[in-house]
């Protein structure tokens, strides 16, 4: 049995929130600390004079199973809280990536042989660079930057889909973002599993989605929540 420890969470944001979620369902006495009026940090709602707005990513992916299981202990009802639809990174004339449904390695497959916009080279590269990626279990130097692991692939395909997935993921240019963090977010966005590339597009607010459902949780389940409360 573990030993009841008292816990004290600086940051509300959503690693905070889940920090102190997962330490009150161990059983530990759970202060979670955040110095900004409410929970969410860059991703929450904001209110304004003449109604409100959302701070932070809109855009989650079926491969987020871990966030996705915590909304779901905290009480949100995921499938209204999202619209589900396959991913698709394509311009406005069509031309890019849309991954059909069906088991991952099929889709991507299937999406890359049919975008548009790219030649057949271009295609085959991709694939065959994915495929090296896979077989080397989306390993690579950790030394390593995205723009170094992608430099053999074609202009094309770096421009349209890879380096716009890299700043879109890890909020980084390819030049400076770690090739390591990179793989790892293409393995669980596209090859983890049925529905790990769909996009789950939000129809409530981000401080629905968790900062607000988790601190109702967390004060039903004896923690305290202390907003506007800075730790010096």
């Amino acid at each position: 049995m573990t030993e009841t420890s008292r816990v004290a969470v600086v940051g509300g944001g959503w690693a905070g929130v889940a920090c102190a979620v997962e330490a009150t369902r161990r059983g530990h006495q759970v202060t979670l600390f955040e110095m900004a009026p409410q929970l969410g940090g860059r991703a929450r709602r904001v209110d304004i004079d003449d109604g409100a707005l959302d701070n932070g990513q809109h855009i989650l992916i079926g491969g987020y199973r871990a966030t996705l299981r915590l909304m779901r202990e905290v009480g949100v009802d995921v499938d209204a809280a999202f619209l589900r639809t396959p991913l698709r990174l394509a311009t406005v004339d069509g031309h890019g990536l849309q991954l059909p449904p069906g088991h991952p390695l099929l889709a991507f497959a299937r999406g890359v042989l049919a975008a548009r916009g790219w030649s057949l080279g271009e295609r085959v590269a991709l694939l065959a660079t994915a495929s090296g990626w896979a077989i080397r279990g989306f390993r690579c130097d950790p030394g390593m930057t995205v723009a170094e692991l992608i430099a053999r692939l074609p202009r094309t395909i770096r421009d349209d889909l890879l380096d716009p997935l890299c700043v879109a993921a890890l909020n980084t240019p390819s030049r400076s973002a770690s090739a390591g963090v990179f793989l790892r977010v293409i393995h669980d966005a596209l090859f983890s599993g049925p529905g790990s590339a769909d996009l789950l597009l939000p129809r409530w607010r981000l401080s629905a989605l968790l900062p607000d459902p988790a601190a109702s949780w967390l004060d039903r389940a004896g923690a305290k929540v202390r907003t506007s409360s800075r730790v010096v």
